[in-house]
């Protein structure tokens, strides 16, 4: 009762009142709450809800949190508290760049929210506070989002985003289907059109539009901006009751705006957004510091990264933070192949030609030059979905430089195993030297002039003669195998889907974007033995697109809620209890099965002697009723037979 009274204490009165009229369950606690409430102010030394320390703390937090993001970007002439703001942005005022110490504090309150967010206890009630005064909206608006050296902050406040949306029932825990949010969604629009069409007549041609064209965010922004700032705010404040009447930021006609686009804009789901996400790490996610840390972790700054919590919102909300973490952990393995690799093939520039082109001085174990990359098919996307079906590309590379040994294991590569494609163009001395200034230490990829990283798997391998190579699939009978013929191999590669269509949005929205496909010219194999990491994130990605089946009597104890001695057998209410199990072929024999239950009198059912009653067996326990302490003994019967319900006579000692 006391996260209710001392946090909703803080809510507006319209959105107490609609939260309230939504859960009437509720609503009888929170009356009752009054009641005592009112008898306790009649005692001395009484101090209401709101003015306890307990009570002031979370709002109290907001508020700073609101005034510090104010602090954080200052003119570059302002002195920061230490160090310095990175990289400054432009504006006509002049450059701004970042003060150090107010850009922790919101990071790490950014991380706090997250942290109560993504725990159920905590998120029941802390939400609701979160969303009444528009946290998400204000930290999206706040200058501090769009400067350039801010990239934790943004991916803090989409973390913040991610949990904020997070499709569960925040009051009774229940996971909520893309069809229950969906439903929620659509009947939340129609409530919009209605209160439109009967109050705002200038708003008609929205309140009668179909509810996929209101969810569009251009249509209700072009709605929103022909309403005058007086306008909006007797829509969302005394109608909608999407904002306080006190918030200050109501004087911000677009804080409106996005508070409005924000509520009633169509979100995707977090299957559409799953399926869409790349498997293969790209050179922003290899080198981004905030994900990865080059460097041991001190815990003095925050990384915008899932935690493996005790506990968990639901079996969905598990998978997808082993998904993101094991993602990440496999990419600072291949980052590392990558740094390895880069710092020895040598890149320069050969100016030798009409056009310079890049060369290889050096010699890598790992790596080969690229003689040719050419993207041979890109299939049309399957029904209801925007991605390719399949891209798939030749790649052909030269192994003659190679020693034999070497060359044996590129001969090796087969079916599924994943290779990356680099464009790389070194930079020049005096660009290396102006990385060096001021003590500043390069990554790899700036060193090296590592512009593009790109994932892709083997279909299959042909040599000089075009016959199949390694090929485990039946089409080549085994004694037609033959040794390679020539040095050059042919790699027919699938490509990420998603990832590619992912790039050519990216050249389709950007005037004049490179076509990244045309500009590699280096390949990188790792080590079959650490380079799983593909099967295990299409296994976790196909278990989070199916429903997660998990018995009731275990549910909440896997997130991490309720008693777990409750999960043991003998806690199970008796119509839940397995009384006949199947063991299949657990026992060697019958001496084995009588070990394994010392405390049971075994009978078989059949009969007859141990040496007879073969393996596999099927035990059928004996029932116990509440507060017995023996039970009868356990009748076991070979599995091909009908086990019998009832143990046989006789009690067990213990």
């Amino acid at each position: 009762a006391l996260p209710i009274w001392l946090l909703w204490q803080a809510l507006s009165p319209g959105r107490l009142q609609l939260e309230l009229h939504g859960l009437p369950q509720l609503g009888k606690h929170w009356k009752h709450l009054l009641k005592k409430e009112q008898k306790a102010s009649k005692q001395p030394g009484y101090v209401p809800g709101p003015q306890r320390p307990e009570g002031r703390f979370v709002p109290a937090l907001l508020d700073e949190f609101l005034e510090v993001l104010d602090q954080v970007v200052v003119p570059a002439e302002v002195p920061a508290a230490e160090g310095e703001g990175g990289e400054a942005m432009q504006t006509e005022g002049g450059p701004l760049v970042l003060s150090p110490r107010p850009l922790l504090h919101c990071e790490r309150l950014l991380e706090l929210l997250v942290d109560l967010l993504s725990q159920l206890p905590t998120r029941r009630f802390v939400r609701t506070l979160l969303d009444d005064r528009a946290i998400l909206v204000k930290a999206k608006l706040a200058p501090l989002y769009r400067h350039p050296s801010a990239s934790l902050y943004w991916q803090l406040v989409d973390l913040f985003q991610f949990y904020m949306t997070f499709p569960i029932n925040d009051h009774t825990g229940e996971a909520l289907t893309d069809e229950d949010v969906t439903q929620a969604h659509y009947e939340k629009v129609c409530q919009l059109q209605r209160l439109l069409f009967k109050h705002w007549p200038k708003l008609h041609d929205l309140a009668l539009a179909n509810c996929g064209t209101v969810e569009k965010r251009e249509v209700l922004r072009r709605h929103l901006a022909s309403m005058s700032h007086e306008d909006l705010i007797k829509l969302m404040v005394k109608q909608l009751r999407l904002v306080s009447e006190t918030d200050p930021w109501i004087a911000s006609k677009p804080f409106l705006q996005e508070v409005m686009l924000t509520t009633y804009e169509r979100r995707r789901s977090q299957r559409e957004v799953i399926n869409e996400m790349p498997l293969y790490p790209t050179e922003g996610v290899l080198w981004d510091e905030n994900q990865i840390p080059s460097v041991n972790y001190t815990g003095e700054g925050c990384l915008a990264l899932p935690k493996l919590n005790l506990q968990f919102l639901t079996p969905h909300d598990y998978l997808l933070r082993n998904f993101n973490l094991f993602r990440l952990e496999a990419t600072y393995a291949i980052r590392e192949d990558l740094a390895d690799a880069l710092g020895r093939v040598g890149a320069y520039w050969d100016d030798s030609g009409d056009v310079p082109v890049v060369k290889f001085a050096g010699w890598a174990r790992m790596a080969l030059p690229l003689n040719v990359f050419k993207i041979t098919e890109v299939r049309k996307p399957a029904v209801g979905e925007f991605k390719p079906a399949a891209v798939t590309a030749d790649i052909v590379i030269d192994t003659r430089n190679l020693r034999g040994n070497i060359r044996a294991e590129w001969d090796e590569l087969k079916l599924h195993d994943v290779l990356f494609l680099l464009t790389i163009r070194p930079p020049s001395g005096a660009e290396v030297a102006e990385m060096f200034e001021g003590g500043r230490k390069p990554n790899a990829a700036e060193k090296y002039g590592l512009v593009y990283v790109r994932g892709c798997e083997i279909i299959e391998v042909k040599d000089e003669g075009g016959r199949l190579m390694n090929d485990f699939t039946g089409r080549v009978k085994p004694h037609e195998q033959k040794p390679p013929e020539g040095f050059l191999r042919t790699l027919t590669v699938a490509l990420d889907t998603a990832q590619y269509q992912l790039d050519m949005n990216h050249m389709a929205r950007v005037k004049g974007a490179e076509d990244m496909y045309g500009t590699f010219n280096l390949l990188v194999r790792r080590k079959a033995k650490e380079n799983n990491f593909k099967p295990v994130l299409e296994s976790i990605r196909d278990l989070m697109n199916e429903d997660v089946i998990i018995p009731p009597w275990l549910r909440d104890i896997f997130l991490g809620y309720g008693d777990p001695g409750a999960a043991q057998w003998r806690s199970l209410p008796i119509e839940q209890r397995l009384r006949t199990v199947d063991f299949k072929d657990t026992f060697l024999n019958a001496q084995h099965l009588r070990e394994v239950f010392p405390d049971y009198e075994v009978r078989f059912a059949t009969g007859g002697k141990d040496e007879e009653q073969l393996p596999p067996y099927r035990l059928t326990f004996p029932l116990e009723a509440e507060g017995q302490g023996e039970e009868d003994g356990a009748a076991a019967t070979p599995s091909g037979r009908d086990a019998q319900e009832g143990g046989a006579g006789g009690d067990r000692s213990r």
